[in-house]
This record gives structure tokens, sequence and C-alpha cells, in this order.
């Protein structure tokens, strides 16, 4: 793992672009959907956490504010190869360190029940019932910093 491949952007960074594409085939072709119907105009109000070498972006990570000292935390993916490799739980820990020097409090997401291990590892505790988005069962989690 590489400390020095991970960056904070906004989406109006070149990198915004390729942050995109990854999205798109990561968490939305899977799913028959396409990232470029949706409104992505609130993401100009967000962090953007990515972790590039080689001028690629292996993974990326939204930061939204929802309130003052609470973010949350959407749009996880890791490319497909490079999964397994720590790079995910290393974008967490470095939003984390992110939001703490801005004051941030607690965090919330919405995880695929399949990512519940993943969070869970990292400290984030789910509450609340399962739920379906994008189609999929999700369930709400939060984690105080």
């Amino acid at each position: 793992m590489n400390p020095a491949a991970l960056h904070v952007i906004r989406s109006q960074h070149p990198d915004y672009l390729k942050v995109l594409v990854l999205r798109q085939k990561v968490l939305r072709a899977p799913l028959g959907m396409n990232l470029y119907d949706e409104d992505l105009s609130r993401e100009i109000d967000e962090h953007i956490f990515i972790y590039k070498e080689n001028e690629a972006i292996k993974g990326c990570l939204l930061l939204a504010p929802v309130a003052v000292q609470k973010g949350k935390l959407r749009q996880m993916a890791v490319s497909e190869d490079e999964q397994g490799k720590g790079i995910g739980a290393a974008l967490i820990r470095f939003a984390e360190e992110f939001a703490r020097s801005k004051q941030y409090k607690t965090f919330e997401l919405h995880a695929r029940i399949s990512a519940l291990p993943f969070y869970e590892k990292l400290g984030y505790e789910a509450i609340g019932a399962q739920f379906t988005e994008v189609g999929i069962p999700h369930v709400k989690m939060i984690k105080q910093l």
C-alpha cells in the first residue's frame, strides 16, 4: 500500500472523469445501470478521495456533508483487479483523517449487505432495518470519529 497514492480532489479536477469511469464500471454497469443517467450535480460540494498509481485511478470514495460535523460516505469503488489489496480500507482511513481535521464527528453510509463485514472491521455499526437502494439490499451504518 502506497500512502502517497492517496489524494483528495473535487469534481472540477481532471481526475474526476476517471473517477466517473471507475464508478460506472464497478458500481453501476454490473447492475445494468448507467451512472451518467444520474444527477451528479451535488458532487460539486463533495470531497472525492482517490487511490491513484501511474495515472490510473484504482479506488475512489466520496464524502458528502450531511449536517454540521456529520458526513456521508458514498460511492466506494475499487477496480476489480485491485480488490482485496487494502485500497478500500486505506481510502476509508484517509477520509476519516481528513474529516477529523475538518471537525467532523460522525460518518454514515449505506452499505451493500455484501460489504457489511468490510465496514464492520473498520468500526462501522449497522443501524436500522435493511432497505433496497439501486435494486440491491443495503443497511445504514454509522461511526463516531
